[in-house]
């Protein structure tokens, strides 16, 4: 059903699946849809709307929501759902709620103080997925940060039809949201992006999509902040012949339905029954409600043998990816620095699917290998730091003032910036 892989054929695999998805003519696409809309604003951004979410809209005003609308919409769920959404944004909060000090000081013996500060920024943009289904946990992973953030303007897009659509619109609320745009898409980031007559621009964009949205903000990243380029979902699970074949399964299908373009990569360690995992998927699949989607993603799954566990660390560094699964118990959590991978879920009751519901760590992270250079978000992402120092007349008294100003102007007299040397020289009496 799913393609078998040597490992040692794994990195031209992964090189030429970016390629792919390098000459598809989506950075080309995207670049005309941030163009038309950073020109024309509500006109351009209204007819992308009904061009590429197949509405009919006659005004923008039609998909912006303010507060009340989403209080009501709060208010208007059963108590299960809204306990469910309290619960969530509470496991999130409490994760992150000590992730971060906003100010500190240290004495110095150059100047009497140096330090820095954060500042939460002032707008941002939170992006969630739609049309597939609704995904209030998008809005929470990283609404709950920016409410706990304190940021002052927070503005939420998804797309998808109103009516189906609770869920997010609530979650929108939770999160202290003053609106939200019922849009997705390339034409909604470049819109919050630049501003239109109907939209405020916002500093920040936050939030999964599709390709199409992780190429805008890769293109209107310096316009804005981005928290990190999230494309399609992953996950690589490393199982042994302790594991349940029945868990691998099952947590493979729910990385697979996430669409199309998602990627399942299962590492399996001598003694595990890959015939009973394959017998297994297919009978699990014969049952799904969304096989058409699921089908279509494990075109772009595979199996890989590993011979120890260490060899299976090895192969899954090398796609390092957005989700990573260890099921198997005792593992020694010495290991974890050596793992490259966006979130890791470790023992057999452990599931990737904790990590995008209520376990806490936000589930927005890099994908496609881009967690070798950048991380999940956090709370530290919706701050802006900012360093001090300290200097007077009373620095004169410090033993390392005199070092500090010479040790300057002579790196500035080999620069041959020399208005910077006398700007320090003046001081150095």
């Amino acid at each position: 059903m799913i393609k078998n892989l040597e490992s040692s054929s794994l990195e031209n695999y992964l090189m030429k699946e970016k390629n792919l998805r390098k000459s598809d003519g989506i950075e080309d696409s995207v670049r005309k849809i941030i163009r038309e809309v950073k020109d024309n604003g509500d006109e351009s951004l209204l007819s992308c709307i009904n061009k590429y979410e197949e509405k009919e809209l006659t005004s923008i005003k039609e998909v912006l929501f303010d507060q009340n609308f989403l209080e009501d919409k709060f208010n208007s769920l059963n108590v299960s759902n809204r306990d469910t959404l309290v619960y969530m944004a509470e496991r999130i909060e409490k994760f992150h709620n000590k992730d971060i000090q906003l100010f500190d000081e240290f004495e110095d013996d150059s100047v009497e103080k140096y330090g820095y500060f954060m500042r939460p920024i002032e707008k941002v943009g939170l992006y969630a997925p739609g049309g597939k289904a609704q995904y209030p946990s998008s809005v929470l992973m990283t609404g709950v940060l920016a409410k706990l953030a304190r940021v002052e303007d927070i503005t939420v897009m998804f797309p998808g039809k109103i009516n189906d659509l609770n869920l997010m619109f609530a979650a929108s609320h939770l999160v202290g949201a003053k609106r939200v745009i019922n849009a997705g898409g390339a034409h909604t980031l470049a819109a919050v992006a630049y501003g239109t007559q109907s939209i405020k621009s916002v500093d920040k964009i936050f939030g999964p999509g599709n390709s199409y949205v992780s190429e805008a903000k890769r293109q209107l990243y310096g316009e804005v902040g981005i928290d990190s380029l999230n494309g399609p979902s992953e996950v690589a699970i490393i199982v042994d012949e302790n594991s349940s074949v029945e868990y691998a399964v099952k947590d493979f299908l729910a990385q697979a339905e996430h669409g199309e373009d998602s990627r399942c990569f299962l590492i399996h360690l001598p003694g595990f029954d890959l015939n009973l995992f394959n017998e297994s998927l297919k009978r699990n699949l014969s049952k799904s409600k969304r096989t058409k989607i699921i089908n279509s993603a494990l075109k772009n799954c595979c199996t890989i043998d590993a011979s120890s566990l260490k060899d299976a660390i090895s192969i899954s560094n090398c796609i390092i990816p957005e989700h990573l699964e260890i099921l198997i118990d005792n593992i020694n959590l010495n290991q974890l620095p050596e793992i490259r991978a966006g979130a890791v879920f470790i023992g057999t009751e452990s599931s990737a699917v904790m990590g995008d519901y209520c376990a806490g760590p936000s589930h927005v992270i890099p994908t496609g290998g881009q967690g070798r250079f950048s991380s999940q978000v956090s709370l530290n992402d919706f701050y802006v730091k900012t360093s001090f120092m300290v200097a007077s007349k009373n620095s004169y008294k410090k033993n390392g003032y005199k070092a500090l100003l010479d040790n300057s102007i002579n790196i500035a007299e080999n620069e041959g910036l020399l208005e910077h040397a006398n700007a320090l020289k003046e001081r150095n009496n």
